[in-house]
C-alpha cells in the first residue's frame, strides 16, 4: 500500500495508519460527492426522455406528482468510481478479501443488473423476465467465487451451494426492490445497513474489507440529498436492485467460517426490515391468490403473487402517521437498532444465541401486535374458506392414521432424546414398537377413527387423551413383560412419551377449531378499526350467547358487524371476561354503554322478564339504536 503524500516526522506505523484512514475517507467521501454530482444529471436525462423514465402516480404508488426514476444509475456510478478510484490511487488489490478480479466480476454482474433495471424502469418488464435477469446475475457472481458455503464449515454439494447462493442474492435484490415504495426509504436503509456491515468488518479486524460497504454508504447518502421527502428523483429498479445485490454479495466474499454470527448473523440483521417485508408480502399475496373473492380480498380484487399492493409495512405506517419523513425516520431508527443488536451479538459470541432470542421475542411481539394483522387475517381466511364442506370418510381416516403414527414416532424420539437415552437403530427396532403399538391399539379401541372431529364434543377429546394415557400404561406393562425394563431411564422416557404424544394427536384434531377461533379473533380486531363496521352489544352472557358466537364464527369472513361487549344482570360478572368479551355492566348501565362505546345495535341473547324487556326496548328506542333478539326455537312440522 502506498501513500501519495509525504508526512514529515511520522513513523512507518503512523504512515500506514494514515494511509488506511485516507482510503476509508476517500472511498466514502468520493462516493458521496460523485452521487451528489451525477444524480442531477441523471434526473435531467430522465426528464428529457419523458416517456418511461418518469414514475406516473397510480393506485399502487403514494407519490402525487410525476417524478423521474432511474436515479439508481447515479448510485451505481458513484459506487464503482469510488472503489476503482481507491484501487488506482493506492495501487494493488482493494484488500486481501477481495481481489481485483472479483471486483471486475462484480462490475460486470452489477452492470447487467443495472441494464435489466433500466429496461424495467422504461418498458415495465414482465416479472418472470426480470427474475431471469436476476438469476443470471447471481450465476455470474457464483462462478466468480461468491459462494453461500462460505458461511459454514461443512462441505456443501455444488448444486446446493449454487441454489443457496442464487436464493440469497435474488432474495436480497427483491427485498430492496419491494421496500422501495417511499421517498428515501430504500436508500436510507441501505446506507445504515452498509455502515453496519462496515462496522462489523472493523470489529473483526478486517477493516480493509469495509471498503465496498463504505462506498455504498457514501453513494446512498449522496443520493438521499435528492431522494428524501419530497423526492425529486426515485431509485427505480436500477438502484433498488443494485443496493440489494451489493449488500448480499460482499458478505459472501468476506465470510469467515469460524465466525458464523458475524458472517451471516450481521447481514441478516442489517437487512432485517427489507427481508421481513418481503416475507410477509409473499405470505399475504399467496393467501389472496388462494381465495381472491372473499372477505377483505373482495374489496381488493383479484391479486396474483407477483402483483404489487399497498399493504407493505411502510404503507401501513404512512397511513397511521401520514408524514413520509416521520415514517422514514422510524424505519431508520429500527434498522439502526438491528445493527446495534448485530454488533452486540458479534462481540458477545458466547451469548449471541441469548441475545438473538430476546431480540426475536421482542420483534415477534411487535410484528404480531401491529404489523401482520392483514397477513394473519388473509391467510386464516384463505385456509378456512378453502376447505371443502365435506371430506370423504375414506380420505380423512388415512390422514388421521398417518398423522397419528408420525406423531407417536416423533414423540418417542423426542422423549428418548430428553431422557438422554440412545437412539441407535437397535433401540428403534426394539423399543419404538413397544411404545407406539399399544397406544395406537387403544386409540382404535376408543373409536378415535370413527368420530367426526370437526363436530366433536369436549368429552370426546378427553376420551382420546385418556386412550393415550391407557396406551402408555399398557406399553409400560409390555416393556416389563418383555424384559426391556433393564434399560436405564426408560420410566422417565415413558412418562415424557405419554405427555408428548398428546400434542400431535389432539392438536391435529383441534387444528380446524383453533384455526376458526384464531381467524374469528383477527376478524374482530380488523372490524373494530374500520369506520363502517356495525358495533353490536350483546345482552346476556350465558349459554345462548355462547351459541350466538358459535353461529357467527361459522360465518367468519363474511361479517360487517362486530361484538363490542356484553351486558349481564349478574353483578359478579361486571368487569370480567365472558367467552373473550368484556362484561360492561347491567341493564342500568345501558344508556352510558351505548354512548361510550358508540353502539349501533343491541342483540338480546338471554330470556328477560317482561318488565326488564320493556325497559330494554324503551332505552334502545330513546337512544335511536336498533334492537333484536337472537333465539333458538323448536317448531312443529307434523
Amino acid at each position: 500500500m502506498t501513500w501519495p503524500f509525504d508526512i514529515g516526522g511520522a513513523s512507518e506505523e503512523q504512515r500506514q495508519l494514515f494511509a488506511k484512514l485516507f482510503r476509508y475517507l476517500m472511498v466514502f467521501g468520493g462516493a458521496m460527492l460523485v452521487a451528489l454530482a451525477v444524480t442531477p444529471l441523471v434526473r435531467a436525462l430522465a426528464r428529457r426522455l419523458k416517456i418511461g423514465m418518469t414514475g406516473i402516480p397510480d393506485a399502487r404508488h403514494i407519490h402525487v406528482t410525476p417524478t423521474p426514476r432511474g436515479g439508481g444509475l447515479a448510485v451505481f456510478i458513484a459506487f464503482h468510481l469510488a472503489v476503482f478510484g481507491v484501487v488506482w490511487v493506492t495501487a494493488g488489490d482493494v484488500c486481501p478479501d477481495y481481489s481485483n478480479a472479483q471486483f471486475y466480476n462484480f462490475l460486470g454482474a452489477s452492470a447487467l443488473l443495472a441494464a435489466v433495471g433500466l429496461m424495467d424502469d422504461v418498458f415495465n418488464l414482465k416479472p418472470w423476465l426480470k427474475l431471469a435477469g436476476q438469476i443470471a446475475v447471481a450465476t455470474i457472481l457464483y462462478l466468480g467465487g461468491a459462494h453461500f458455503s462460505a458461511f459454514f464449515t461443512s462441505n456443501f454439494p455444488d448444486w446446493a451451494n449454487y441454489v443457496l447462493t442464487v436464493f440469497w442474492i435474488v432474495g436480497a435484490i427483491n427485498a430492496f426492490n419491494l421496500i422501495d415504495g417511499m421517498d428515501g426509504l430504500a436508500a436510507g436503509l441501505a446506507m445504515i445497513a452498509a455502515l453496519g456491515l462496515a462496522g462489523s468488518m472493523f470489529f473483526r479486524g478486517k477493516a480493509e474489507a469495509a471498503i465496498p460497504f463504505l462506498a455504498l454508504a457514501g453513494a446512498s447518502l449522496g443520493f438521499l440529498r435528492y431522494n428524501f421527502h419530497p423526492a425529486s428523483i426515485f431509485l427505480g429498479d436500477t438502484g433498488s436492485m443494485f443496493l440489494g445485490l451489493t449488500l448480499a454479495t460482499f458478505p459472501l466474499m468476506s465470510a469467515t467460517k469460524t465466525e458464523l454470527v458475524a458472517s451471516i448473523g450481521v447481514p441478516l440483521m442489517v437487512m432485517g426490515i427489507p427481508i421481513f417485508d418481503t416475507a410477509i408480502a409473499i405470505w399475504r399475496r399467496s393467501a389472496r391468490a388462494l381465495v381472491p373473492d372473499a372477505g377483505l380480498g373482495k374489496r381488493l380484487g383479484r391479486l396474483g403473487v407477483m402483483q404489487g399492493d399497498k399493504e407493505h409495512v411502510h404503507h401501513r405506517l404512512l397511513a397511521r402517521f401520514v408524514n413520509q419523513r416521520r415514517v422514514a425516520l422510524i424505519f431508520y431508527s429500527v434498522n439502526a437498532g438491528l445493527v446495534v443488536v448485530g454488533m452486540a451479538a458479534m462481540l458477545l459470541q458466547d451469548r449471541a444465541s441469548g441475545l438473538f432470542l430476546v431480540a426475536f421475542v421482542a420483534g415477534a411481539f411487535v410484528v404480531v401486535r401491529h404489523l401482520t394483522k392483514v397477513e394473519l387475517w388473509e391467510t386464516g381466511r384463505a385456509l378456512v374458506l378453502a376447505q371443502p364442506d365435506r371430506l370423504s370418510h375414506r380420505l380423512i381416516v388415512p390422514v388421521y392414521l398417518a398423522v397419528d403414527l408420525a406423531g407417536l414416532c416423533g414423540a418417542w424420539y423426542l422423549a428418548r432424546w430428553l431422557a438422554r437415552m440412545p437412539l441407535a437403530a437397535h433401540e428403534v427396532k426394539i423399543s419404538l414398537p413397544l411404545f407406539v403399538g399399544p397406544v395406537f391399539v387403544m386409540l382404535v379401541l376408543a373409536r378415535t377413527y370413527t368420530r367426526v372431529w370437526s363436530r366433536a364434543l369436549l368429552r370426546e377429546y378427553a376420551l382420546a387423551g385418556l386412550a393415550i394415557v391407557a396406551g402408555c400404561l399398557l406399553a409400560g406393562g409390555v416393556v416389563i413383560l418383555s424384559g426391556a425394563d433393564q434399560e436405564p431411564g426408560w420410566r422417565r422416557a415413558a412418562i415424557m412419551f405419554g405427555l408428548l404424544a398428546q400434542v400431535p394427536i389432539l392438536g391435529f384434531r383441534l387444528m380446524n377449531e383453533t384455526l376458526r377461533e384464531t381467524v374469528s379473533v383477527i376478524e374482530r380486531l380488523t372490524l373494530v378499526e374500520r369506520g363502517d363496521t356495525v358495533r353490536l352489544l350483546a345482552y346476556g352472557g350465558g349459554d345462548r350467547f355462547r351459541l350466538f358466537l358459535r353461529e357467527r364464527r361459522s360465518q367468519t369472513g363474511h361479517h360487517d358487524s362486530v361484538v363490542i361487549g356484553v351486558l349481564d344482570d349478574d353483578s359478579n360478572l361486571r368487569g370480567r371476561l365472558v367467552m373473550g368479551y368484556n362484561v360492561l355492566g347491567s341493564l342500568d348501565d345501558l344508556p352510558e354503554v351505548l354512548r361510550e362505546h358508540r353502539i349501533n345495535r343491541i342483540v338480546l341473547t338471554t330470556t328477560l322478564p317482561a318488565d326488564r324487556r320493556e325497559r330494554l326496548i324503551a332505552v334502545a328506542r330513546e337512544a335511536g339504536v336498533p334492537a333484536s333478539e337472537w333465539t333458538i326455537t323448536e317448531k312443529t312440522l307434523v
